[in-house]
C-alpha cells in the first residue's frame, strides 16, 4: 500500500561562491577557457512525506575488468544527491551494498533493498553479473536506473539515464568521420562492445593474446588497410591497449568508448607505463569540471552540482558511500551520472506522491527532467528505456588543465587526472 501524506515544500538553497580559477600548468589550446562561473542559487523543492526516501545503491569496489569496479569513483556523486536534497529537508537516505561484481551478491542486494522499502534502485555499477538482479528487481516492481551500464534487453521497469550502445557508436562514428577516418580496427574487452562501428579489422581481448593483438594492428597499419583504432573496453584495459600504442604507434588515432571516462583510466594508463599528457577522444555527456568553464545552457547546473560537492567535502559529517570514511576521501571522483540518478527517483516518488516503488514506477514512465528539476547533466526523458537522448551524447576530449572545481584529490589517490570536455564536430582531433 502506497503511503501518502500531503505535500509540504521543501526548498534547498545552495547560496554559492564563485568557482576556482584554472591552473596555469598542463595548458591544453583546446580546452575552454572562459571566466568560472558563478552558478545561480538552486532550488531542490521536493514534496515530502512522512516516510524516508529510501534509495538502494548498488556499487562494486572491486570485481573482474567490466564488472563494475570502474565505476566506483563515480558512483558517489550518489552522495551529493542525497547531501543537496537533504539540505533542502527531505529525508533522503541511500542504502548502499557492494556487490563485489558477483551476480549472486547483486541479487542478494537487491533482496535486501527490498526489504529496506526502498523507493528504487541506482545500478552504480556495470557488467552482466547485474543482469539477474536487475531482472529480479524489475519482477518485484521495484524500479532501476542504469548511469553507467548499457545494457541490452533490459526489462520493463529499468531505465537507462548514461548513453545507450547505439548512441556511443552512432557519435563515435561521427567523430571518425570527422576526422576523415573510415578504416578503424576495432579492439574490444570484458564485454564491452562496439558492433555498430563498421571495421577494417577487429579482435577480442582475452588474457594473453595483448601483444598479438597489437602486432596485427601494426601489420595492418603497415600494409595501409586501418588508419586509427577504436578500443571499446573497461577503463582498465583501455589503459594498457594506449600505453602500448603510445609506444609503438604513436601517431595513430585512438579513439574510446565511455570507459575511459573513469579516473580509472589516466591511473592505469600511469601505471602501464604510459602518458596522461597524449590526444584522448571518447564520447559521453557534457557534463563534468570543464563545462562549468563554458556558455553551455546546462552549466550552471553543472557548476552548482560542483558547489554541493565542495560542500559535501567540507562537512566532516559526511562520509562516504559504505560510511567508511570521509566524504572528502572520494570527492576526487564523484560524477554527476550517479547524482542525477538519485534525483530522478526523488522527483518520480515527488510526481507518485508516494514512496510504493510500484507506483514510482508508473511515476517515472513518462517522466521528463532536467536542470530545473536538479538535474546536472543532460535531460532525461523517462518516455523511453534509454531515458537519455542519443543527441545528449558527444564527442568528449581529455585535457590535463584542472578546472579547480572540486576538492584536490586524497593523498592516497593518483595525482593522474583528466578532466573531458566537449568540442564542436569540426574541431575534434584523435590525434
Amino acid at each position: 500500500m502506497s503511503t501518502r501524506t500531503s505535500l509540504v515544500p521543501l526548498v534547498a538553497v545552495l547560496a554559492l561562491g564563485a568557482l576556482a580559477g584554472c591552473s596555469d600548468s598542463e595548458k591544453d589550446d583546446d580546452a575552454p577557457k572562459t571566466t568560472p562561473r558563478e552558478p545561480a542559487p538552486v532550488e531542490l523543492a521536493v514534496d515530502g512525506t512522512d516516510e524516508p526516501l529510501r534509495i538502494g545503491v548498488l556499487m562494486t569496489l572491486s570485481s573482474e575488468p567490466g564488472q563494475g569496479a570502474e565505476q566506483r569513483l563515480g558512483a558517489a556523486g550518489a552522495r551529493v544527491a542525497e547531501y543537496r536534497l537533504d539540505l533542502g529537508g527531505a529525508d533522503v537516505q541511500l542504502e548502499v551494498v557492494d556487490d563485489g561484481g558477483d551476480v549472486d551478491r547483486a541479487s542478494a542486494a537487491v533482496e535486501d533493498f527490498l526489504a529496506d522499502d526502498v523507493i528504487g534502485i541506482v545500478a552504480a555499477s556495470s557488467g552482466d553479473h547485474l543482469d539477474g538482479a536487475l531482472a529480479e528487481a524489475a519482477e518485484s516492481g521495484v524500479p532501476v536506473l542504469l548511469p553507467y551500464y548499457r545494457s541490452e534487453g533490459a526489462p520493463s521497469g529499468v531505465w537507462m539515464t548514461g548513453p545507450s550502445g547505439p548512441a556511443v557508436e552512432q557519435q563515435l562514428l561521427a567523430a571518425l568521420e570527422t576526422d576523415g577516418l573510415g578504416k578503424p580496427f576495432v579492439v574490444s574487452g570484458d564485454g564491452v562492445t562496439a558492433d555498430g562501428i563498421g571495421s577494417a579489422d577487429a579482435a577480442t581481448l582475452t588474457g594473453g593474446n595483448a601483444d598479438g593483438v597489437m602486432r596485427r594492428i601494426r601489420r595492418a597499419v603497415e600494409a595501409g588497410s586501418v588508419d586509427s583504432v577504436v578500443v571499446a573496453a573497461s577503463a582498465a584495459s583501455q589503459a594498457r591497449v594506449v600505453s602500448r600504442l603510445q609506444g609503438a604507434l604513436p601517431e595513430l588515432p585512438v579513439l574510446l568508448t565511455p570507459e575511459a571516462l573513469s579516473p580509472v583510466f589516466a591511473s592505469e594508463l600511469i601505471e602501464a607505463g604510459g602518458t596522461a599528457a597524449g590526444q584522448f577522444v571518447t564520447v559521453g555527456v557534457d557534463a563534468s569540471d570543464p563545462t562549468t568553464l563554458t556558455s553551455a545552457p546546462h552549466a550552471e547546473s553543472v557548476a552548482s552540482y560542483f558547489a554541493a560537492l565542495r560542500l559535501a567535502a567540507g562537512d566532516e559529517a559526511v562520509g562516504d558511500l559504505l560510511d567508511a570514511g570521509a566524504f572528502a576521501d572520494v570527492a576526487s571522483g564523484a560524477d554527476t551520472a550517479s547524482h542525477d540518478a538519485v534525483v530522478a527517483l526523488v522527483r518520480a516518488a515527488e510526481a507518485a506522491g508516494s514512496t510504493d516503488p510500484s507506483e514510482v514506477a508508473g511515476a517515472l514512465e513518462g517522466l521528463t527532467l532536467d536542470g530545473g528539476d536538479g538535474l546536472a547533466g543532460a535531460p532525461l526523458d523517462f518516455g523511453s528505456a534509454e531515458a537519455l537522448a542519443p543527441e545528449s551524447v558527444v564527442t568528449l576530449r581529455a585535457t590535463l588543465q584542472d578546472p579547480g572545481v572540486r576538492p584536490a584529490a586524497a593523498p592516497t589517490e593518483d595525482a593522474a587526472r583528466l578532466f573531458w570536455f566537449a568540442v564542436p564536430v569540426d574541431d575534434t582531433e584523435t590525434g
